[in-house]
């Protein structure tokens, strides 16, 4: 029952990674928490359930644009969903709730504001609620990247009801905002679905940014023209100024930021979904509500504040599988202009969590590790290799240089100091500073005083960073740096370091983007049915990408299906949507 379910009302013919596991969980009224990368198919895993079970599924979001994006969606399917917001009339309220009575929905969705309203839990008690579902479920920590006070409150559900599943889905949870999210839902022996932080489909880059970075970007986006993207900046101003340069440079763009009038941001929100203009210029204020699933590119024009936000952003790119590409702009000036927000924070131990985050991003991108393999880390997961999907991972792009020597200067002076001090006093000894501390410890008296003076304390700091990153160093307690037995090799000799010539030079080297092969498909036919899919889309008034992918474009113009059943059996396509697409994309494609 569950795959005819999946192929007649979603178009798929198999499962992906984990669905199947969580689909099963909710069908045995099991309590669930999954954790599954953007595009990875959280929705499918709740609402297919729904679709089996009697009565109604209530779904807790964060976002009215996120909660419109699925009752939509939803509604397109021909499954009856309706959402609560403070957007809407008491009449229509009213309306909603009485046809939840009358069994006529099958998903209500709410905010979290709402469900810490006595007279909403009382109007739920009226129901036949089968399961809840707490999308966005990282919230509920304070140590996660949005953390939302009226999330905490959900907790409440087990309490008002006890013999109710509760499900939980996100796509960013390091183990410490995963046990929070147990803990704070009261998840009784719940199933706990953790799926691989990689996405194979995106490759990533970083760059130092060169000035406002415009160049750069638009050498990047001369890649992907005609193509749907996200360019996320830091300011309502730059998010203005920057769609401005873009359309004068050819291009289509509009902006999104929270400065905008509400109608204003609809409205350009619907002519992105709706592939009237291909490019998005916004702040984070273009978050969770979007579930566009044909969008090729991200580009961040500056250091996002933690990598959580970077890692649920670029999750925007080929939510559909195919191939897309992210690219991060950034320089040391984006770190002060993080930190200087965090004086506002009165709370230490949460304004220093913050700063660490911020440290890790930039981290991130200056490291030479494999972006991938970085991610996986820092959300407690594991990758061997990324298969050249990272520009830190393409041999033979970046010109390297020794930095041995310099390597051996700093593992003497810590041997030398016993591993008892941090960086900038081991800098300082490098340096030959005259600091009144150096100087009372008789630091000017060791072999290593002043052997350093060639390099900045910058460039110092980056040589450092890269022993870090290698493990040849370890940060002990009170961030002491510590020797580990990789670092004895360097000091014979017995091992030579390198570092990319660009950290040191902060030069900005073009990368070149190797791609997965890509489905083979007649190019002429896939934009004759984009094209009719554009024209239905304004008909019925829906995002395009409801009807379908360009992924599901791509496979129709690579088989040519000429009959119902031929159409059937390329992925993507259900009987539900052969219905009501099916014949009118027949006829483009045998014309």
């Amino acid at each position: 029952m569950k795959y005819a379910a999946l192929k007649n009302n979603f178009g798929h013919n198999s499962f992906r990674e984990l669905q199947e596991e969580g689909v099963d969980a909710i069908l045995s009224g099991r309590d669930l928490l999954m954790i599954l990368p953007t595009g990875g198919g959280k929705s499918l895993v709740y609402q297919l359930p729904t679709i089996l079970k009697d009565g109604i599924s209530i779904v807790i979001s964060p976002l009215i644009a996120l909660m419109q994006d699925q009752v939509s969606a939803l509604k397109a399917q021909r499954i009856s969903a309706d959402m609560i917001s403070s957007a809407q009339s008491r009449d229509e309220v009213d309306e909603i709730i009485q046809k939840a009575y009358n069994g006529e929905l099958k998903f209500l969705y709410l905010s979290p504001e709402r469900l810490n309203n006595q007279a909403t839990i009382a109007m739920l008690r009226g129901l036949n609620i089968n399961f809840f579902v707490v999308d966005e479920a990282h919230c509920i920590s304070q140590w996660g990247h949005e953390f939302r006070d009226d999330y905490r409150a959900l907790g409440n559900l087990r309490t008002n009801f006890p013999n109710t599943s509760i499900c939980a889905f996100t796509a960013t949870s390091t183990d410490h905002v995963t046990d929070d999210i147990l803990r704070e839902l009261r998840l009784e022996n719940p199933l706990l679905l953790k799926g691989k932080i990689f996405r194979k489909n995106i490759f990533i880059s970083a760059q130092r940014r060169v000035s406002n970075g415009h160049l750069q970007l638009k050498a990047f986006l001369h890649r992907h023209k005609n193509e749907s993207g996200i360019i996320y900046v830091s300011s309502r101003k730059k998010a203005e100024e920057l769609s401005i340069y873009l359309n004068t440079n050819g291009y289509k763009s509009l902006p999104y930021h929270a400065g905008l009038p509400q109608h204003v941001r609809e409205q350009n929100f619907k002519i992105f979904v709706n592939d009237k203009v291909n490019i998005m210029v916004a702040t984070i204020a273009f978050g969770m509500g979007i579930d566009k699933s044909d969008i090729r590119f991200v580009a961040h024009m500056s250091l996002p504040k933690s990598l959580e936000n970077y890692y649920q952003e670029i999750g925007r790119a080929g939510r559909d599988g195919e191939d897309s590409e992210v690219l991060l702009l950034f320089n040391a000036g984006d770190i002060a202009q993080h930190k200087r927000f965090l004086d506002e924070i009165q709370n230490g131990e949460y304004k220093e969590h913050l700063a660490q985050k911020i440290d890790k991003i930039y981290k991130y991108a200056t490291g030479e590790i494999c972006f991938h393999k970085q991610l996986a880390e820092y959300f407690d997961d594991t990758l061997d290799e990324c298969m050249d999907r990272c520009d830190n991972c393409m041999q033979g792009d970046a010109k390297k240089q020794s930095i041995t020597k310099e390597a051996q200067m700093i593992l003497s002076a810590i041997y030398k100091t016993e591993q008892n001090f941090g960086k900038n006093y081991i800098i300082d000894i490098l340096r030959g500073s005259k600091e009144q501390k150096l100087l009372a410890n008789g630091a000017d008296r060791l072999s290593v005083y002043g052997i350093g003076t060639d390099l900045s304390k910058k460039e110092w700091f980056v040589v450092l960073e890269r022993l870090l990153e290698l493990k040849i160093l370890l940060l002990g307690e009170f961030s002491v740096l510590k020797l580990t037995q990789e670092a004895a090799d360097i000091l014979r000799g017995k091992k030579e370091l390198f570092i990319k010539s660009s950290r040191l030079e902060i030069a900005v080297k073009e990368k070149k983007v190797k791609r997965d092969e890509a489905v083979d498909f007649d190019e002429e036919l896939f934009e004759r049915l984009r094209i009719k899919r554009t024209q239905m889309a304004s008909e019925l008034k829906v995002p395009a990408y409801i009807i379908f992918s360009d992924k599901v474009l791509k496979n129709l113009a690579s088989s040519k299906p000429c009959d119902k059943i031929s159409m059937l059996e390329v992925n993507g396509v259900g009987e539900k949507k052969f219905e009501q697409f099916g014949e009118q994309f027949l006829e483009v494609i045998n014309p």
